[in-house]
């Protein structure tokens, strides 16, 4: 695959800007904050960011519920700290994508407010609305975030559909003049300087215009067809302005990959899949972890739909949804914490695709260890949370389960020193920092020369300097131990193998037998390797990056 983008050579980096730095000390992260630790970014060696929503928002879903489009939430600064920092990101080479949530608005959108007041408003048509039936909702819709998905409007007499939160309604991209308010609003941003946009909730634009019952919501909600209309005509904007796309394409299987990103006729560049870090068949507080064979899986599966140039993905373990990868996927205990945070850095990041870092993962932050319900502030958390107690679910239960696999647990404030709040603020932030912040921060990492976050660096730096690890093809090794994950990365000039253990025991193993007589040179390792007569031993949660030189 010829590589002639720039994203295509790139890493990348997620900033949940309200925790990441307060520079006003109001305990809320801020514009200026991030420009204040863009050297940081910079040290650790990244390409671009990803910017969770900034704009005005009442804060129901932490910035998700968007009330204007074109103006900076006043929390986080200004619209002149804005241009300043994408000037100054820009003057250290680094170039920015925004978040960009074309589903739903706020319910305070001007919008909708106008929508909400007379059924004969212009802005009516801009949102899903349906009169009621048999003295109740329109239909069996639910919202993600738990209930009816249809809300009463008492001034139209009608209800809405949200798909998230009640103060989320969804926008209607049926009517022409919607879908072109929302095209105004991408090109506003690209006039800004934004390089690019990460597509939030994208598969949801289409919903079944039938509007019938359904055994599963996602059936009328979620890659609808149709939808194709509406992605092609935003692809064609990006196309034409030169930007960027990665969209989160949840629940599309890796056989449609090729209709999403395919570089002639996909929708947008890359996308994330969630297969690898979903949460289980049930409910997603639910506490089933995957299983190592499933991890491999599920990422060889995905790896093997976008071969052959039929597309990108983005590579992640994190998020600003999901728990702490260290927490979910290794084992957070002091003595194994750094071993894991760094297996799980190398099983990712060198496949095939454009890895991601979420804010603090390069330093190895874990789960905070919620344990009263008043250290909650996700919406979704505390709905489940109620949820659990009117069906008579014991209360330490279903604390444990939200605590688990909640989102507050990415949300805590990036941990920057040992003192006071983690160094994130001088005032008490709006949300309680992980409490390990004085074993786990930014200025020990930064001095300890076999840190998590020197790992994460050395990754970097290697993966930049090798057109083999970003553009050779993905091969899964199949003849492995249970909790080892092995793959290649190969071009005509070289091979490399990736080796990770994902487990609390030691593994054995041994090098391929096409590859024993070749020269070989290991490159990056969290654990002593001693290859004998080809074989080695893996530590628990040890990871090992070797090169091997073709042979002419």
């Amino acid at each position: 695959m010829t590589l002639t983008n720039w994203w295509q050579q790139a890493v990348g980096y997620q900033i949940y800007p309200k925790s990441f730095y307060d520079s006003n000390n109001d305990g809320i992260g801020d514009l200026n904050g991030i420009r204040q630790k863009i050297p940081y970014l910079r040290k650790l060696g990244i390409d671009f960011v990803w910017l969770c929503p900034i704009y005005r928002s009442p804060g129901i879903d932490n910035g998700y519920d968007i009330s204007d489009y074109r103006n900076i939430d006043p929390q986080y600064g200004t619209m002149e700290d804005f241009d300043n920092l994408i000037e100054a990101f820009h003057n250290y080479g680094i170039k920015v994508v925004m978040d960009m949530v074309l589903n739903h608005t706020s319910d305070q959108h001007n919008w909708f407010q106008q929508a909400k007041a007379s059924a004969s408003s212009p802005f009516h048509d801009y949102y899903i609305w349906k009169k009621g039936k048999n003295n109740g909702v329109p239909n069996n819709w639910k919202s993600i975030f738990g209930g009816s998905g249809w809300q009463y409007n008492s001034q139209t007499n009608e209800y809405y559909f949200h798909l998230y939160a009640a103060q989320q309604p969804d926008l209607n991209w049926e009517n022409p003049k919607l879908r072109k308010e929302m095209h105004d609003v991408i090109k506003y941003w690209i006039q800004k300087g934004v390089d690019g946009f990460r597509l939030d909730a994208i598969t949801h634009l289409k919903k079944l215009q039938t509007f019938e019952d359904v055994p599963d919501t996602d059936m009328a909600t979620r890659n609808v067809p149709g939808i194709e209309v509406f992605l092609k005509d935003l692809k064609k904007l990006y196309d034409d302005c030169h930007i960027m796309t990665v969209g989160e394409v949840g629940a599309v299987p890796p056989e449609e990959a090729a209709k999403w990103v395919n570089p002639k006729n996909g929708f947008m560049d890359m996308l994330f899949q969630f297969d690898h870090v979903n949460f289980g068949d049930e409910h997603k507080f639910d506490f089933s972890t995957k299983s190592v064979s499933q991890i491999r899986k599920s990422l060889s599966h995905w790896q093997q739909a976008v071969e052959h140039e039929h597309g990108c993905l983005g590579l992640f373990v994190e998020n600003h949804d999901l728990p702490r990868s260290i927490s979910y996927f290794g084992n957070e205990e002091p003595d194994q914490r750094e071993a894991s945070a760094k297996a799980i850095a190398l099983m990712y990041f060198l496949m095939k695709g454009i890895p991601f870092i979420y804010e603090g993962q390069e330093l190895g932050m874990t789960n905070k260890h919620i344990t009263s319900v008043s250290e909650l502030n996700d919406v979704d958390s505390i709905r489940f949370y109620r949820e659990e107690l009117q069906k008579n679910i014991n209360a330490q239960i279903a604390l444990s389960k939200v605590a688990f696999k909640g989102r507050d647990n990415a949300r805590t404030p990036v941990q920057w020193s040992n003192q006071q709040f983690g160094g994130f603020s001088v005032t008490e932030p709006w949300i309680e920092p992980n409490e390990n912040y004085k074993e786990i921060n930014v200025k020990d990492e930064l001095t300890h020369h076999n840190s998590v976050f020197t790992f994460y660096q050395t990754m970097i730096t290697i993966r930049k300097h090798n057109p083999t690890l970003q553009s050779g093809a993905f091969a899964l090794e199949k003849k492995t131990a249970d909790n080892v994950i092995a793959y290649r990365r190969v071009s005509n000039q070289e091979t490399w193998l990736i080796v990770i253990n994902l487990s609390n025991q030691p593994a054995d193993y041994r090098i391929p037998s096409d590859l024993q007589k070749l020269t070989y040179e290991i490159m990056l390792s969290n654990d002593r390797i001693d290859i004998n007569n080809n074989n080695f031993e893996l530590d628990r949660w040890g990871a090992t990056l070797i090169k091997f030189k073709n042979k002419e």
